[in-house]
C-alpha cells in the first residue's frame, strides 16, 4: 500500500483534484440546465422535484456505498464511478434531444446514485492521499478548486442555455467531453488497496448507515460536525433554488445573468475555502465557524432587499460565499480526520446521507414554498433564521471542533 504524501507536490493528490473538478464541473453544467430547463422552456418551477430526484439516489445507496468503499479499492470505486458518468451523460444527450422532462429526471436519478458510490471514495481517499498534517490544507485546495469548478460549470450553463435553448442535445456533447476527461485524471491517481477486503457486505443497505450514525453519535464533537455539515448541504440547496428563482423572476436577468448571481457566489466560496487553512493556523475552528455564520447571515438576510443595484446584490453574494467557505472547511476536515483508519469510508457514507437527507428536505421544502407562492426574496429571511438558530445551538459546543 502506498504511504501517504508528505507534501501536495505529487501526482496521484493533483489527479485526484483534478478528478473531483471534471466531476462537480459536470454536475454543475448539468444540474443547472435541468433546472432552468423547467423554469425557462416548461414555465413552472419544478426545481424542487429536480432536487428530491438527485438526492434521493444517496439516502437510498450511501450505506453500501460507503462498505463498498472498505470492502474494495477506492481507486477502483472511483474509476467504475467515472465509468458510469460517461454512459449517464448520453442518455442525457438523448433526453434533451427528444425534450423529454421524464426522461432527463430519470438521468438526474441515475447522476445521483452515481455520485453516490463516488463520494465515500472520493472523501475517504484524501487521507490515504496525503498526510493528516497537510490534511487543512488538501482540503482547502479541493473544496478550492471544487467552487472554481461550480463556478465554471454554472457560468457554461447559463451561456449553454442561451445559446442553444433549441438544441440542448448539441450542449449535451459538452456534458460528454468532460466525462471523458474525468476518466482520464481517474486513471492517473496511484492505485489504493482496501482497508477492510474481508468485510461483509451488509444486505440491508440502512443498517451500516444507523451504525455509523449512532457511532457518531456516541462522539459528540463528531455528531456536532456531522448537524453542521448537513445544514450547509440543506442550506446550499435551498440557496441555488433560490437564486435561479431571484434572478429570473425577481431580477428578470436571463439565464446567463442568473448563472451570473450563482457564479459570485462560488466564485466568494472558493475564496473563503482558500482563506480557510491559514485562518485555521491562527484561530481554532470554533471561532473559524463562528465567524462564517454569522457573516452568511447578514449577507442573506440583506439580500431580502432585491431592488438595491445590481452590483451591491454580486458583492453580497461573494461575500456570503466567502463566509460559507469558512464555516464549512473546518467541518469537513474534521470529519475526514476524526474517523479511525478502517472506519473512515462508512463514517463519510453516513454524513453522505445525512447531507442529501437534508437536500432532500430542501426540495420538499422548496415545494411547498412555491404552493404557497413565497416570494424568493422572502426565502432569504427564512435561510439566514435558521442558521442563526442554529448557530445559537450549537455555539457551546464548537469549541470540541478543532
Amino acid at each position: 500500500m502506498n504511504k501517504p504524501a508528505t507534501t501536495l507536490r505529487n501526482r496521484s493528490f493533483f489527479s485526484f483534484t483534478l478528478t473531483q473538478f471534471f466531476g462537480a464541473f459536470n454536475d454543475n453544467v448539468f444540474k443547472q440546465m435541468i433546472l432552468m430547463f423547467s423554469l425557462i422552456l416548461l414555465e413552472t418551477d419544478r426545481q424542487g422535484l429536480a432536487t428530491l430526484l438527485f438526492a434521493l439516489p444517496f439516502i437510498l445507496f450511501s450505506g453500501n456505498a460507503g462498505q463498498l468503499a472498505e470492502r474494495y479499492a477506492k481507486s477502483q470505486i472511483m474509476r467504475l464511478s467515472k465509468a458510469a458518468e460517461l454512459f449517464i451523460m448520453l442518455l442525457a444527450l438523448l433526453g434533451f434531444y427528444l425534450k423529454s422532462e421524464a426522461l432527463l429526471l430519470f438521468t438526474l436519478f441515475l447522476m445521483g446514485a452515481q455520485s453516490a458510490y463516488f463520494g465515500p471514495a472520493k472523501y475517504g481517499a484524501v487521507p490515504e492521499l496525503v498526510e493528516d498534517r497537510i490534511l487543512i490544507n488538501a482540503n482547502g485546495i479541493i473544496q478550492m478548486t471544487t467552487f472554481l469548478a461550480i463556478i465554471l460549470g454554472q457560468a457554461l450553463a447559463g451561456k449553454l442555455l442561451e445559446q442553444y435553448q433549441e438544441s440542448l442535445h448539441v450542449a449535451a456533447m459538452y456534458l460528454v467531453a468532460i466525462a471523458i476527461l474525468g476518466i482520464v485524471a481517474v486513471y492517473m491517481i496511484a492505485p489504493t488497496q482496501a482497508n477492510k477486503p474481508d468485510l461483509h457486505i451488509k444486505p440491508n443497505p440502512f443498517s451500516s448507515v444507523i451504525d455509523s450514525l449512532k457511532e457518531m453519535y456516541a462522539d459528540k464533537p463528531l455528531f456536532m460536525a456531522l448537524i453542521a455539515g448537513s445544514f450547509f448541504f440543506f442550506s446550499g440547496a435551498l440557496v441555488q433554488l433560490t437564486i435561479n428563482n431571484y434572478g429570473l423572476t425577481l431580477l428578470n436577468l436571463g439565464p446567463g445573468g442568473t448563472a451570473g448571481l450563482l457564479v459570485r457566489l462560488a466564485l466568494g466560496i472558493m475564496i473563503g475555502c482558500l482563506m480557510a487553512g491559514p485562518l485555521l493556523h491562527r484561530i481554532t475552528g470554533k471561532w473559524t465557524i463562528f465567524i462564517g455564520a454569522v457573516g452568511v447571515c447578514i449577507c442573506e438576510f440583506s439580500l431580502y432587499f432585491y431592488h438595491m443595484p445590481l452590483g451591491a446584490i454580486h458583492g453580497l453574494l461573494i461575500l456570503a460565499g466567502f463566509f460559507t467557505g469558512l464555516y464549512y472547511v473546518p467541518i469537513a476536515t474534521f470529519m475526514q480526520s476524526r474517523p479511525a483508519l478502517g472506519k473512515k469510508g462508512e463514517i463519510l457514507a453516513a454524513y453522505n446521507f445525512s447531507n442529501f437527507v437534508a437536500i432532500f428536505c430542501a426540495g420538499g421544502v422548496w415545494q411547498l414554498l412555491m404552493y404557497f407562492e413565497i416570494p424568493a426574496n422572502l426565502v432569504w429571511w427564512m435561510i439566514s433564521g435558521l442558521l442563526l438558530g442554529l448557530l445559537i445551538l450549537m455555539f457551546p459546543h464548537l469549541k470540541r471542533i478543532d
